[in-house]
């Protein structure tokens, strides 16, 4: 029997090759989209899992709140791990501490071969990093290669880039030219699916020696620069652990001299394997992602699965009136409803099965493209898991059950003495299911066409956002704490000297980044709050110049001022309103006074205001900002990490060459390296990106689905109706009235999924926009949006259907007349 049933299923798919052919590639599609989503949305939620024990590891984080502002902080102090460990000793089996020096990159050279590099991934960790983490050496003792100062452990990758085939262990690697590390274990490469990058690691004791000027470097409860991480003992509860934390505010950050009096600390406990997806918090390690939009990439992984199974299931039900006669002589030969049942939803499986094969080389063809569009390195590997293979075989016989239940009860069902009779089975609600069916799928491909012209404009609105600065023909080089800093004035005059250098300024942090900085500026009249913060941000001269700031009051920074050095400051217009001023001019001459840690009080004025500039990123409101200006090297030293140069448009190749030789001679060790600003501010909306061009993607190829439904609906129409045409044909009918009668349903169908699909969009859009700080006016774009994506799937709709139309219109009405 199970042989005959799959004889009859071959046959018939066979015989209707066109059809066939659309229901294998139809589900094949929505399979592979399918699939490809899910791959990235399973990488994404595998971050931090590597870990042995994870669902013992958490991160240390604070919150700092006051009437101005919160501040959400993913680092803390640097005593807060072991002090947390000597309080907890019941809760807390160990603590890793992480540290970068606040550098984004560090120089490491190997003086005997003269080679030097810039590290991006570079911490200085205790030495129960392995013991918390799973991190494997292949060479040295895990308890031990982090236990004196100056120990490096560097991954292999990094071992043959810095000393080829030599054996690296008890070789050292210069730091940033002050200090020499001596490689003692050489560890595996870190997983790719981590919040953290880490490339190489060095003792945490070795910070004794750098900061030996300093010895009191690690005592403060106000600069939190350290990533403190702990790993529970077994069986506590970390909701326990975080209900008692509060007990160290008290203990140490208030008991602090010079601790703000008027802000309120909470510290909390953030899973590992919950940083990524769910953190977002300032001085993260690095841009991470957000779980919404993987929800968001699920649901259009959904639909167009759903939308593949309707075509499906509308083809087989179009076609039940070609099988009816088949389905009544088999009944009237002792078939029973059981039977054809199963027979049909066999070659519902049979159908699958084959879209499956063909879904899985798809994915095979298009991963390459697929890992560079998201930049994943997602393998072959992936359908050799039992899990991978046991879940497409539950799918696939979820995707036949759905897809082929409907189609398979409903020409089971058709009664023999009717259907041998002629009586026509094309009932009501069978045609009614079917226009439901397409309206629903068109519904859903509309949603996607909205949900990522809203997220594309989004996009495109924050890229292209006035930020209140040029970032164009900006190059950034780093130059916190090395020989450029030292030797600024003259790095500034040299550069200058080409002709395609325009301006040149040092800054405290890359405008426009994420980054924030606030210091105690605090306005004359409220000195009685000595703790206020504000955002405030230190340069050299010609900031103003390099960036095309507007001044719309007073001056900027001059060499003209010998004053401006010592006691002048710049302020935003946004500085003008917290004032409580009404013009920019109000604020000229205004006096701000700074407290520095060490104490003491120094005067500033107010020499200027700018226009309002997007300091920070777009993820952030633009806040009152104190801009000051340093000139000696102590400062420049302690503040400015970059130097931004603004070169002429054009080829910018030679003004790069020419800084770079400029770099060289006077910072020999290390490396020139550069940045464009605009690709520097491009990387902070990565996610977004990534986003919007997985979502364009994928809502082509759901349209692209629905189409072949339509195609197939379409074909299967004209054949229905062929007598129909011959005879209006005959009677005068011409070839654009057999085309309104073709289309005018299918066309009415797509009218009415956009009038659904409208509202639904508008809501979700309206409050995923909520997420931004900055966003396009959405009731202004919307008739745009919602008339172009209608136009969009009606012509789609007209092409597919018209070609239809056009041939039945066209066949000889003799013919079509002629009984078959």
């Amino acid at each position: 029997m199970f042989k005959n049933y799959v004889k009859i299923a071959v046959r018939n798919l066979l015989k209707n090759k066109v059809y066939s052919l659309i229901n294998i590639l139809g589900l094949a599609i929505g399979l592979a989209t399918s699939l490809l989503i899910v791959f990235y949305v399973v990488d994404e939620w595998s971050y931090d899992k590597f870990n042995r024990d994870s669902d013992r590891l958490f991160r240390i984080v604070q919150t700092m709140s006051s009437e101005e502002r919160t501040e959400e902080q993913a680092t803390t102090p640097f005593l807060l791990g072991p002090v947390a460990e000597a309080e907890f000793p019941d809760f807390i089996e160990s603590t890793v501490r992480f540290y970068n020096l606040m550098e984004s990159s560090h120089t490491f050279r190997n003086k005997e071969r003269n080679i030097s590099f810039k590290e991006e991934n570079f911490y200085f960790v205790d030495p129960t990093f392995f013991e918390v983490f799973t991190s494997e050496l292949i060479v040295g003792n895990p308890e031990e290669v982090l236990k004196n100062p100056a120990s490096l452990v560097l991954t292999q990758k990094l071992a043959e880039k810095y000393f080829g085939d030599e054996d690296p262990i008890g070789k050292t690697l210069n730091f940033k030219g002050v200090s020499d590390l001596t490689v003692t274990g050489i560890m595996q490469e870190w997983p790719k699916q981590s919040h953290m990058k880490i490339d190489l690691i060095a003792s945490f004791s070795t910070l004794d020696n750098i900061y030996a000027s300093d010895q009191t470097y690690d005592e403060s409860w106000l600069w939190n620069p350290i990533w403190t991480y702990v790993k529970l003992k077994e069986n506590v509860s970390y909701t326990a652990l975080e209900s008692q934390l509060y007990t160290l505010e008290e203990k140490y950050y208030r008991a602090f001299s010079g601790w703000p009096t008027d802000e309120s600390l909470s510290i909390s406990l953030q899973p590992i394997t919950d940083i990524y997806l769910n953190s977002h918090r300032d001085q993260e390690m690095n841009s991470n992602g957000y779980v919404i939009y993987l929800y968001i990439l699920l649901l259009i992984a959904g639909f167009v699965l759903i939308i593949a199974c309707i075509n499906f299931m509308n083809l087989s039900t179009a076609r039940s009136l070609e099988r009816s006669r088949e389905i009544g002589m088999r009944k009237v030969l002792g078939g029973h409803k059981k039977q054809l049942f199963y027979q049909f939803i066999g070659e519902s499986f049979l159908v699958c099965f084959m879209a499956v094969l063909t879904g899985i080389i798809l994915v095979i063809i298009a991963l390459p493209f697929f890992n560079e569009l998201v930049n994943k390195d997602i393998s072959f590997s992936v359908f050799l898991s039992p899990v991978f293979i046991l879940g497409l075989l539950l799918l696939s016989i979820l995707v036949g059950l759905f897809a082929g239940s409907y189609p398979a009860l409903y020409l089971s069902s058709f009664e023999p003495v009717k259907v041998l009779k002629g009586t026509s089975i094309q009932g009501k609600s069978s045609s009614l299911l079917r226009k439901v069916l397409v309206t629903f799928q068109f519904t859903l491909s509309v949603v996607l066409i909205i949900s990522t012209t809203v997220i594309f404009t989004q996009l495109q609105y924050i890229q292209q956002k006035d930020l209140g600065f040029d970032e164009s023909s900006i190059i950034l080089l780093p130059t916190k704490q090395n020989l450029i800093a030292w030797e600024f004035a003259t790095f500034r005059e040299q550069a200058l000297e080409h002709t395609q250098i325009e301006s040149l300024t040092g800054l405290g942090k890359i405008l426009g980044s994420e980054e924030q900085e606030f210091y105690r500026f605090v306005a004359e009249g409220n000195v009685d709050n000595q703790d206020a913060l504000n955002p405030a941000l230190h340069v050299t001269y010609d900031l103003v110049q390099t960036f095309d700031l507007e001044v719309v009051a007073g001056r900027s920074f001059s060499r003209d001022f010998s004053t401006d050095e010592d006691n002048a400051v710049l302020i935003n217009r946004k500085m003008i309103n917290k004032l409580g001023l009404q013009n920019p001019d109000e604020a000229l001459g205004k006096i701000f006074y700074f407290f520095p840690k060490t104490g003491g009080k120094e005067t500033y004025q107010v020499i200027g205001v700018l226009e309002d500039f997007n300091y920070s990123s777009l993820k952030h409101e633009i806040e009152p900002l104190v801009i000051s200006l340093v000139e000696d090297t102590y400062s420049l030293l302690g503040v400015i990490e970059h130097t931004a140069v603004e070169i002429s448009p054009g080829n910018p190749r030679a003004a790069l060459d020419h800084l770079e030789a400029v770099w060289k001679k006077i910072n020999p060790i290390d490396p020139f390296e550069y940045q464009f600003l605009d690709d520097r501010l491009a990387e902070i909306y990565k996610t977004e990106s990534t986003m919007s061009s997985l979502s364009t993607a994928f809502s082509g190829l759901c349209i692209l689905i629905a189409c072949l439904g339509l195609l197939g609906l379409a074909s299967y129409s004209a054949q229905l109706k062929k007598q129909e045409i011959g005879i209006r044909k005959s009677l005068g009918a011409s070839v654009i009235d057999i085309v309104k009668l073709l289309s005018k349903d299918f066309l009415k169908l797509v009218i009415y999924a956009n009038l659904i699909a409208w509202p639904v969009t508008y809501f979700f859009a309206t409050n995923w926009l909520q997420n931004f700080t900055y966003k396009f006016d959405l009731l202004t774009k919307l008739p745009l949006i919602f008339i172009s994506s209608a136009f969009i799937i009606l012509l789609t709709a007209m092409l597919t259907v018209g070609y239809h139309a056009v041939k039945a219109a066209m066949i000889n009405p003799v013919n079509a007349i002629r009984s078959d």
